[in-house]
């Protein structure tokens, strides 16, 4: 039990650390993006959890939007993602990415390379544009491993949780080979300096939760030029009280 209190101080730490980082990308009006994409049962909602608990809820939101056939609605392959971005010194978390939706239509609807090769672009030059005015992408791959994943798809059964998997969830344990080669190609390819990806591992959670949060602080720091464990021990010492 001491390894587990010891993991759980930290996250705390870390999650006050996130906080401090929120206020001051208000304070100095830079937005940020944040896309949680990976493998179905890859423990996403747990993390955005972690992620968010802390933080000042009217300078963040979350969006989820449905990945499938959005073009039928006679709109284009971002549509439902333009809907919703952060103000200038807030935050937005994607736990459904557009990324997913372009696996989900390669696996399912036979993309044909013409159309991924469109849709690639798009993404990039949104980001690219968006990277340009003030926003900062932050682009996590959760990974879990074959065995883990047939794991849980298994415990979920069960515990008669069947509802919870998805298409996506069943074909993704059935073919986990294949659906990691597109992984590969899709993160490499969506891999620029400005808006790189970082692999999460998430076989073990609380392990991910600590990778995840120190890779956001990490990144967040170098673009807002601030130390956030020392302005956390200046608080702890009796400093300014943040609102």
């Amino acid at each position: 039990m001491p390894k587990r209190e010891s993991s759980e101080d930290e996250i705390a730490t870390l999650q006050e650390q996130i906080f401090i980082l929120q206020k001051e990308s208000y304070d100095k009006q830079i937005g940020h993006i944040f896309l949680l994409e990976g493998w179905s049962s890859s423990g996403r909602g747990e993390l955005l959890k972690a992620l968010t608990v802390r933080l000042d809820p009217r300078k963040f939101k979350v969006y989820s939007p449905f990945v499938h056939k959005s073009e039928d609605r006679g709109y284009p392959f971002l549509w439902n993602f333009w809907q919703y971005l952060p103000r200038f010194g807030e935050s937005l978390f994607y736990l459904n990415t557009y990324y997913g939706r372009l696996i989900y239509l390669l696996a399912f609807e036979g993309l044909d390379p013409k159309e991924y090769s469109h849709r690639m672009l798009s993404i990039l030059n949104t980001e690219r544009i968006l990277t340009r005015d003030k926003i900062r992408f932050h682009k996590f791959f959760l990974h879990i491993s074959e065995k883990e994943l047939s794991k849980r798809i298994e415990k979920s059964r069960k515990e008669k949780r069947d509802w919870e998997l998805s298409d996506i969830d069943k074909d993704q344990s059935k073919h986990y080979h294949k659906y990691r080669k597109r992984f590969e190609v899709v993160l490499n390819e969506s891999n620029t300096a400005s808006s790189s990806w970082e692999i999460i591992p998430c076989d073990d959670v609380a392990s991910a939760k600590i990778y995840l949060l120190k890779c956001i602080i990490e990144r967040m720091e170098a673009e807002l030029k601030i130390d956030s464990a020392k302005e956390l021990s200046l608080l702890a010492k009796g400093g300014e009280l943040l609102p």
